[in-house]
């Protein structure tokens, strides 16, 4: 008998806890800290509920890596057929660079880490993002704010390449993309941008989201 082979691909989810006060902190003069908590969490389910959808239809392996709370929290919020890993590194550079090892240790071929603040992300992007990684090394899903919402990795490339697309980054600035792409074009890495989406962390991205929320 033949076993069934292993998926090759992977698609993880960075999120943290909704505590109150301690997520999407810009929005909370204009939501409150329970309102600005609430969206957080309302994004966090919106995204896994995508993931899980392109993930069945790849199919995929899907995880959470998360960040400040305990396991049960995750669980108790999420549910526990999900699969749950704790963020590890000093910044988030790091944290994604853990991610990505953690796949490759699994023996995935082709794995995409996106964030839970794009609205806007659909089953049908991140499954071309997957399917980009069979001839690309890199993609990147590029955000209004000079971030990006989605990036994605095949194993083949050296470490240090890869490595390299995560240390010494301005994180949280509006350069992140820009300084990405140029760690990517002196690696000579094959890239794919996907189409410019909108994070949802300021007052004036809440217009895109198809209901505000309302302050509390």
């Amino acid at each position: 008998m033949t076993l069934p082979r292993p998926p090759q691909e992977e698609i993880v989810i960075f999120s943290r806890y909704p505590r109150a006060g301690r997520v999407k902190t810009r929005l909370i003069p204009h939501l409150g800290s329970k309102g600005a908590a609430a969206l957080h969490a309302y994004l966090t389910e919106q995204t896994l509920a995508r993931a899980r959808e392109a993930a069945g239809l790849r199919p995929a392996l899907l995880a959470l890596w998360y960040t400040g709370a305990s396991r049960q929290q995750m669980r108790d919020w999420l549910g526990s057929a999900l699969p749950l890993v704790r963020q590890r590194g000093k910044d988030l550079g790091e944290r994604m660079a853990s991610a990505f090892r953690a796949s490759w240790a699994k023996g995935v071929q082709r794995a995409v880490l996106i964030g839970s603040d794009c609205p806007a992300l659909s089953p049908v992007l991140i499954i071309q993002a997957l399917a980009e990684l069979t001839q690309h090394d890199l993609v990147l899903g590029p955000a209004s704010d000079g971030g990006y919402y989605l990036i994605g990795l095949r194993r083949n490339s050296a470490p240090e390449v890869q490595d390299s697309l995560f240390q010494g980054i301005g994180w949280g600035t509006g350069t992140v993309y820009q300084q990405t792409m140029a760690r990517a074009a002196a690696a000579k890495m094959a890239t794919f941008t996907m189409q410019e989406l909108h994070d949802i962390d300021r007052p004036e991205d809440l217009q895109h989201l198809r209901h505000y929320p309302d302050p509390q």
